[in-house]
């Protein structure tokens, strides 16, 4: 791009503090060129910071992420996932849509049942990562379940009283 010549009245102080910043290599054409460069990307940063939607910004790099940002398969945790993102921001994880999607995919891979628990843990915990929930390491035991018998469930010996016989006659070995 060709350059353009330009000429610029200054007031003295400014002539001083132009002439300050200027050496053999970098001259002062230079100087004046660097600060308008610098304006212009101050600038730039700040329309940028000013308009979050524009095109261009990662929508989960913020501290309040949209309902629309949700993948469709998790709409039915998208309360959770909007109050979680805040707290994972806060400690310092990465916000980015690639890092959105990894979430989003370690969420799918938790059983259906345990997702909702699993973003709950996370809000509750103020956790930056979700964690699948922990299975019991104790085998679990089984219900006690009294069993009772019934004698003519069994094979038995007949009682005294099916023999029609009383303890009296059984002591005098009158069987």
């Amino acid at each position: 791009m060709p350059k353009e010549k330009l000429t610029l009245y200054l007031e003295h102080e400014q002539i001083a503090w132009l002439d300050s910043k200027t050496n053999p290599e970098l001259k002062v054409s230079a100087v004046v060129r660097n600060l308008i460069r610098d304006k212009m990307n101050a600038e730039s940063r700040r329309k940028a910071k000013k308009n979050p939607f524009s095109t261009g910004l990662d929508p989960f790099s913020f501290y309040l992420i949209n309902k629309d940002v949700i993948p469709d398969d998790l709409q039915e945790y998208s309360d959770l996932l909007i109050e979680w993102w805040p707290i994972r921001k806060k400690k310092g994880g990465s916000c980015t849509t690639s890092v959105a999607n990894r979430i989003f995919k370690k969420l799918r891979s938790f059983p259906t049942q345990d997702r909702k628990q699993a973003l709950e843990n996370a809000i509750a915990g103020g956790w930056k990562d979700l964690f699948p929930l922990k299975q019991s390491y104790k085998p679990e035991e089984p219900e006690f379940k009294p069993k009772y018998f019934k004698a003519s469930d069994n094979d038995l010996p007949p009682t005294l009283a099916e023999m029609g016989k009383t303890a009296k006659e059984l002591m005098e070995g009158q069987l």
